[in-house]
């Protein structure tokens, strides 16, 4: 049974607060690793909560960078849940021991732990030996700390197969749900997995294995795909209505990069469709200026070119990943390409 709610529930405000990380991934959109020293100052980020909780959004989904490398994480997340919001993170669980995670599974709603594959499979992405029983280790501490959790699973164009075992793995664990996210091709995984972007068969076989592995083990499996048959029975929700008239309409995910860049619904947009930077004005001014502009219902008409292009065409693949799809078809505008001729096109 695929998921009946595609393009899932609240607005959600994805936070980049840094770049710095333990790990320099393979996959990693935000180009992050240890070396890298980027981050937004504390001040600037809660600004942005409230600006963002007066917008509509009601969830915070925190990523990276790694976040547990944030020095002022606890205030971030504790910030979020005086306005109410909901709080999510993404860790990639090398860091969470008891002294790091503990004081902040209280702040914390949901964890995703990044879980690749099998051990060689995922020391190999992350580019580190021995970087999955480092994870695994403190999946006792996070379970412990009482926090809901889950893993993250990265879909390629060749592990597909490996998703049992990360559904078996998290059945063992006690972890509540498995997200299998489709490789997102921006940052570091441009040049490291050119080839690597799952197609629609892979897709389709992901959700029909998250369906069969869900029901036998008991962990809720869901995969970041949805059928065209979907696309077309929930078109207003990928669709959305003019005029543009407020930012949860158009962008209901908003993404803050650790540079302070402001991108409406997807990473690897074409940067045309951004709302500016942080570093220049707050949210709610940079949201005013962007809805006064032609941008937003230049992206509500994107997506419907994308909609119709992905509906109409007879040999239409039988599943894909939609907000990637909207983010290929932004760049093919910007280099006067048809969407489907591309592999890809520079933001």
């Amino acid at each position: 049974m695929f998921n009946d709610n595609p393009t899932g529930g609240m607005p959600v405000l994805q936070l980049h607060p840094s770049r710095r990380c333990n790990l320099a991934c393979r996959h990693c959109y935000s180009s992050s690793g240890p070396d890298i020293r980027q981050e937004l100052p504390i001040a600037t980020l809660t600004a942005c909560l409230d600006d963002a909780y007066a917008a509509g959004y009601r969830q915070l989904a925190i990523s990276g960078g790694e976040p547990l490398m944030y020095g002022e994480l606890h205030a971030l997340l504790w910030h979020a849940r005086e306005l109410g919001m909901t709080t999510t993170m993404t860790t990639n669980g090398m860091l969470a021991t008891a002294r790091h995670w503990t004081p902040l599974a209280p702040l914390v709603d949901f964890l995703a732990v990044s879980i690749d594959g099998l051990p060689a499979e995922h020391d190999e992405i992350r580019g580190q030996t021995g970087a999955f029983d480092k994870t695994v280790r403190h999946l006792d501490v996070i379970r412990t700390s009482g926090a809901p959790f889950g893993f993250i699973f990265t879909l390629t164009q060749h592990n597909v197969d490996s998703l049992e075992f990360v559904v078996r793995l998290a059945a063992q664990a006690g972890a509540r749900a498995v997200q299998v996210h489709p490789l997102t091709m921006d940052g570091r995984a441009t040049a490291t997995l050119p080839q690597a972007r799952p197609d629609g068969l892979e897709l389709i076989v992901a959700l029909v294995e998250a369906a069969r592995l869900g029901a036998a083990l008991g962990v809720a499996v869901h995969v970041d795909a949805v059928t065209v048959e979907q696309l077309m029975r929930y078109r207003s929700r990928f669709v959305p209505a003019l005029p543009v008239t407020s930012l949860t309409q158009v962008a209901p995910i908003l993404v803050v990069q650790a540079d302070g860049m402001v991108v409406p619904l997807t990473h690897g947009i074409a940067g045309r469709f951004m709302l500016g930077s942080l570093g220049t004005a707050r949210l709610a001014l940079l949201a005013e200026r962007w809805l006064e502009s032609q941008w937003p219902d230049e992206l509500a008409q994107l997506c419907r070119r994308t909609w119709e292009d992905l509906t109409a065409c007879e040999t239409a693949t039988a599943a894909l990943y939609w907000y990637e799809e909207v983010a290929v078809a932004s760049r093919a505008l910007i280099a006067g390409l048809p969407r489907w001729t591309l592999g890809s096109v520079p933001a």
